[in-house]
């Protein structure tokens, strides 16, 4: 058995998770998030002082924890936000005293997070989708395996005035830039009966569904509903962090607009995604660890 460690470096939250690895079983023993936003500080296309000063400290107390279950090996991977700053090099140059982070292309991103969840979901053909707080990942599975994915820069921090505080302003303006990204036709299957989705913003509608499977018409009322909600309502009635009940309204009308595009019939929420894609393809399918 070996023990995995995985700092994920992300827009909105930078987290650590533990894994178990027992031959192609991986098991969740420990995770921690703190909700960093780093898009927020990034100014004139740099990340800020106060952005890197924060995700140091942040990653000084994961090194702390790592060290308390001696993991067999870390990984440590950054996404959009690290990918789209100028100052990219001086950041990993600075965090690089902590961890060795590896910066993943969009498209790795999206092929990591469909490899995770298709251990979670067994599904042969469709679509999925992982939005995070920078980027919007798309890729079509054919075969049980992950293929065409593509990135947008369209995470649920990245439509600006259109967002305030976690509320909606512009809901027109946000599918008209969904749509204006996502070419159907860019995909083998234009048309899907599923849609998979990742990210922890699409797992908050599994708590407020209660469901798993969500119909298209069901997700709209879902949707229509937060938009009459602010994110200290949604967090107090659905017993959401905060930060996530921000996150999840613009979440919820990105997967919907995706439907639309789609021709979707049902939203599938896959509990995996991206780490564990990653732990997967590298330790249990490529032996790095």
């Amino acid at each position: 058995m070996k023990k995995v460690a995985v700092v994920d470096i992300g827009s909105n939250t930078v987290k650590l998770f533990i894994y178990e690895v027992k031959k192609r079983k991986i098991r969740k023993v420990f995770s921690e998030s703190v909700y960093l936003r780093l898009l927020k500080h990034v100014k004139n296309g740099r990340l800020s002082e106060e952005g890197i000063e924060e995700l140091i400290l942040t990653l000084k107390s994961f090194k702390r924890r790592i060290e308390e279950f001696k993991p067999d090996c870390t990984f440590a991977v950054g996404t959009f936000v690290l990918r789209s700053v100028e100052n990219c090099s001086d950041v990993l140059r600075r965090v690089g005293k902590i961890f060795k982070v590896e910066v993943l292309s969009g498209e790795e991103e999206a092929y990591y997070s469909a490899l995770g969840a298709l251990l979670d979901v067994k599904l042969k053909e469709g679509l999925l989708f992982d939005i995070g707080g920078g980027s919007l990942e798309v890729c079509e599975i054919l075969d049980r395996e992950p293929k065409g994915c593509k990135s947008y820069p369209l995470g649920t921090l990245s439509f600006g005035d259109s967002v305030v505080n976690g509320v909606v302003r512009d809901e027109r303006r946000i599918r008209w830039l969904v749509r204006h990204y996502v070419n159907p036709y860019d995909f083998e299957f234009s048309e899907s009966p599923f849609l998979v989705g990742v990210g922890g913003s699409i797992r908050a509608l599994k708590k407020i569904s209660k469901r798993r499977r969500i119909k298209r018409k069901a997700l709209k009322g879902i949707v229509e509903k937060l938009l009459k909600m602010k994110p200290e309502e949604i967090s107090k009635e659905y017993g959401i962090n905060l930060s996530r009940a921000q996150t999840v309204t613009v979440a919820g009308l990105v997967a919907l607009e995706l439907m639309d595009i789609f021709k979707c019939k049902e939203l599938i929420i896959s509990k995996y995604g991206i780490r564990e894609g990653l732990v997967y393809k590298r330790v249990v399918l490529d032996g790095e660890c």
